[in-house]
C-alpha cells in the first residue's frame, strides 16, 4: 500500500475536524489563536500568583519533593509566557516570525508537559483528590493545546510566512 493512500483518512480526518471547529479559514484561525494565546498567558499568570500566594489552591500534593519540582518550573513558564505574547504579537502584526514563535510555544509546551506528566505518574500525583484533578487537567489542555497548535501553525504555514498562494 503506497504511503498516500495511508495518508489520506488522517489528512480527511483532519479537515473534518477543522471544519467542526471552524478553523478551515485561516483569519478565523488567526483571531482565535490570538485570543487562546492571550487567555493561556493570563491563566499561566494568575497559577504563579496562586502559587505564591496561597499555594494550597494549586498545588496537588504538600511535599518537599512535589515542592521543590514544581519551584523548578517558573523560568520555563516564564519563557513559555513570552513565546505565548511574542507569538499572539506577531500574528497579530501579521509578521512571518508568527510560524517560529508558535513552534517554539508548541514545542515547549510538549516539553514541559512530558516533565510534569513523567514526574505526576512516578509519584501518584493524579490520585490525590482536588489536587491531582488540577494537575491532570492542566496536562491534558497543556498537550492537547501545544500538539494542536504545532499542527495547525505547520498547516498554515505558508499563509503565516506570507506566502498563501503556495500549495499546502
Amino acid at each position: 500500500m503506497s504511503s498516500s493512500l495511508t495518508a489520506e483518512p488522517t489528512q480527511a480526518s483532519t479537515w473534518r475536524c477543522l471544519r467542526l471547529l471552524a478553523l478551515d479559514d485561516f483569519e478565523v484561525w488567526r483571531r482565535r489563536v490570538i485570543g487562546l494565546l492571550i487567555f493561556t498567558s493570563g491563566l499561566l499568570v494568575a497559577y504563579w500568583v496562586a502559587w505564591f500566594a496561597d499555594r494550597g489552591i494549586v498545588a496537588s500534593d504538600n511535599t518537599a519533593e512535589y515542592i521543590a519540582f514544581e519551584q523548578s518550573f517558573p523560568l520555563a513558564d516564564v519563557w513559555l509566557l513570552g513565546a505565548a505574547l511574542i507569538a499572539a504579537i506577531q500574528l497579530w502584526r501579521r509578521r512571518p516570525s508568527t510560524l517560529m514563535w508558535l513552534l517554539v510555544l508548541g514545542g515547549a509546551g510538549v516539553y514541559l508537559c512530558a516533565l510534569d506528566v513523567l514526574y505526576d505518574l512516578e509519584h501518584g500525583i493524579y490520585t490525590k483528590g482536588h489536587g491531582g484533578a488540577i494537575e491532570l487537567t492542566i496536562n491534558l489542555l497543556t498537550a492537547v493545546l501545544s500538539a494542536g497548535l504545532l499542527a495547525s501553525a505547520w498547516r498554515y504555514r505558508h499563509e503565516l510566512l506570507g506566502n498563501s498562494s503556495v500549495p499546502r
